[in-house]
């Protein structure tokens, strides 16, 4: 394996263990969320059914936790993301939750199909291309982050996607990413895309995790 792709896996696995252990400790309902790992057979057939692989950074998180059980549901009256109570909420900034294999094959094939059957393969204005792997999503809209794999570039960069809007550059890696969710969760600095736009300052409040 290439030095800098093994580095690049060894961030992210580093990254999303700092985010689970902050979990662990400050807000344990939302740990609890997070689902067993995923199976080499499962990512097989996901990938089989999707007609691409997964980037390398997602298949090694996804085989460590399998996505999470939260849906982004916020009830009315309350800003906290409640991992079990009434409304299993994400633990992640902007409202994303973090899709499991079979979450991400189902979205990235109704996306394909749509852009298919507009007939814009190849285009500029591709609804969805082939190797866009949706990694996170809210649950509410045509929103949340993929990962770029339509030209095998590992790692691939990571793109924040929304109903009205072309997908812009938001992380370079997932490693990226996990890293600025982590370090915003240890008080590191606080959580932005690119640098752009309010920081997101996460705060826990009854044991949840509020952003």
């Amino acid at each position: 394996m290439d030095l800098g792709i093994e580095n690049t896996l060894t961030s992210a696995v580093e990254a999303w263990a700092r985010f689970t252990q902050w979990l662990s400790e400050y807000a344990p309902v939302h740990a609890d969320a997070l689902n067993p790992p995923a199976t080499e057979e499962q990512i097989k057939q996901a990938e089989s059914r999707m007609g691409v692989s997964l980037p390398p950074e997602l298949r090694q998180i996804l085989m460590i936790n399998n996505g999470t059980t939260a849906r982004n549901r916020i009830p009315s009256g309350n800003s906290c993301y409640d991992a079990r109570g009434g409304g299993d909420y994400s633990p992640f900034p902007s409202y994303n939750v973090f899709n499991d294999v079979e979450l991400t094959c189902s979205l990235y094939t109704g996306n394909r199909t749509a852009s298919v059957s507009m007939q814009e393969p190849g285009s500029r204005y591709e609804y969805w291309k082939q190797g866009w792997i949706p990694a996170f999503a809210t649950k509410e809209g045509h929103s949340g982050l993929f990962l770029d794999f339509s030209a095998g570039a590992d790692p691939a960069p990571v793109y924040a996607y929304g109903e009205d809007s072309f997908p812009d550059l938001a992380f370079s890696s997932l490693a990226e990413y996990l890293s600025a969710v982590a370090d915003a969760l240890e008080g590191i600095r606080p959580f932005t895309v690119m640098g752009r736009g309010a920081p997101h300052l996460p705060s826990v409040r009854d044991g949840l995790l509020a952003w």
